[in-house]
């Protein structure tokens, strides 16, 4: 399992474009990528998974989250157009399986907007830290649960990722 920090995705995913040119794993073997990143959060009950239901680990995931105390959500159709716009893209388009794992997010609305990419957006004496523990949970429980599949997790079928991954790990 690795852990991978990427720098300049604001910059047009500079950090993962790169890795994916020039990967330490490589590609066809690397299995899943648990993208994360957020832009706050509005809600505490829950973990966002931009792309959930697009891998065949979604079980997975929603259990970890369970297990944690939180609930997993897909999120609705104004958040998915941010699926593409994380680290998360650079290995989709390669064909890896690679939702992004989220702080609880109902809308993207003023609550988000009046942070979301400002020097503003700091941890103030409002930030919920026990909600962030149960996030950090969920997150490691899922990754381990589908670290530890008997099976390798891949895009739904008729995903538009479906082809390249079919290709990468030597299918269709």
């Amino acid at each position: 399992m690795l852990f991978i920090a990427f720098t300049a995705e604001e910059a047009g995913l500079l950090g993962s474009s790169y890795y994916v040119r020039n990967p330490a794993v490589p590609l066809e073997k690397t299995v899943f990528v648990l993208n994360n990143d957020g832009a706050g959060y509005t809600d505490t009950s829950i973990v966002t998974v931009l792309g959930l239901n697009r891998t065949t680990a979604a079980a997975d995931i929603v259990t970890g989250c369970r297990e944690s105390g939180l609930e997993a959500t897909a999120g609705g159709f104004e958040l998915q157009m941010f699926f593409n716009a994380s680290d998360n893209r650079s290995f989709a388009e390669k064909g890896v399986p690679s939702p992004t794992f989220s702080p609880g997010i109902r809308s993207f609305g003023e609550e988000i907007l009046k942070y979301y990419h400002r020097p503003t957006d700091e941890a103030d004496e409002s930030f919920d830290f026990a909600y962030l523990e149960r996030f950090c949970e969920a997150y490691v429980r899922s990754a381990q649960l589908i670290a530890d599949r008997p099976t390798r997790p891949t895009w739904v079928a008729g995903d538009k990722y479906e082809k390249a991954g079919a290709r990468l790990y030597g299918g269709k």
